[in-house]
């Protein structure tokens, strides 16, 4: 399935649902993500995966064809070619952001005290079946 899609968010909502680990890792965060995946043409629609996220469970997942006008908490964004390299596993989240591939909009002092929650979103997301 395409990443990002509807299709994508229903099954990586369910795949999360189902993962232990970050249930574990994510029990006291409550909060929302935006992942935005930025074009390279800055007028393109810029599609997106919205979560809903509280106490390790993702209450929604909702894709959006142009996710740019969307509030949310944090938003995580890259460029498709860096997705598609974090969807495969080439790349660590957080190191992402530190050498730029990803920037990360929020409160960094909460994001920072559930980095393993938000390794376990990407794990989580690896394993659902994707095409850029």
């Amino acid at each position: 399935m395409t990443f990002p899609s509807a299709e994508w968010a229903q099954a990586y909502q369910r795949a999360l649902n189902a993962n232990a680990a970050y249930k574990d890792a994510a029990k006291a965060w409550v909060g929302d993500i935006l992942l935005l995946v930025r074009p390279e043409d800055p007028n393109a629609p810029a599609p997106g995966v919205h979560l809903v996220l509280a106490h390790g469970e993702c209450t929604a997942a909702t894709y959006h064809a142009d996710a740019r006008a969307v509030a949310s908490e944090f938003v995580y964004e890259g460029p498709p070619e860096s997705w598609a390299r974090l969807l495969r596993h080439e790349v660590d989240p957080v190191k992402a952001i530190m050498d730029g591939t990803f920037r990360i909009k929020g409160n960094l002092a909460k994001a920072m005290r559930f980095t393993r929650a938000a390794k376990e979103l990407v794990e989580t997301a690896g394993q659902v079946p994707s095409e850029p």
